[in-house]
């Protein structure tokens, strides 16, 4: 019987957004176009991390080429986990709102948090991170 040959899993590229409210602006306009894109969340080291992935084709040639966004911070930041369901997002005359929530609201445009149980493999932090 032969035996599975596991394979090295490439770490993708990873791009450190400035905030929460960048990378949520980000997953925004993918979902204004219909394409839900939801952040994961996963502890690690003291921190607690936010991504999203995407891919860009016929970047120099290098086919489906996963780029991570990413947004860290400290384990403290008082975001209960269990009310870590969604992201919701509203801009109107008065300005931007961000909330991480348990529940999607009415007039605000709802992105699915993900929690994962640990760091997925392929997560590489950007260098001096």
């Amino acid at each position: 019987m032969r035996e599975a040959k596991l394979e090295k899993i490439e770490k993708a590229i990873s791009v450190k957004v400035s905030n929460l409210e960048d990378l949520v602006r980000l997953a925004s306009t993918l979902a204004s176009r219909l394409i839900v894109m939801p952040i994961y969340r996963f502890k690690d080291s003291g921190k607690v991390f936010y991504f999203i992935q995407a891919s860009y084709k016929d970047y120099y040639k290098q086919y489906g080429l996963p780029v991570l966004y990413y947004y860290s911070r400290s384990e403290t930041d008082d975001v209960d986990d269990s009310k870590a369901k969604y992201v919701v997002a509203k801009t109107d005359e008065t300005g931007e709102r961000i909330e991480i929530t348990d529940r999607v609201r009415p007039g605000y445009t709802a992105i699915p948090i993900v929690n994962l149980a640990r760091k997925p493999v392929f997560f590489g932090e950007e260098k001096g991170a």
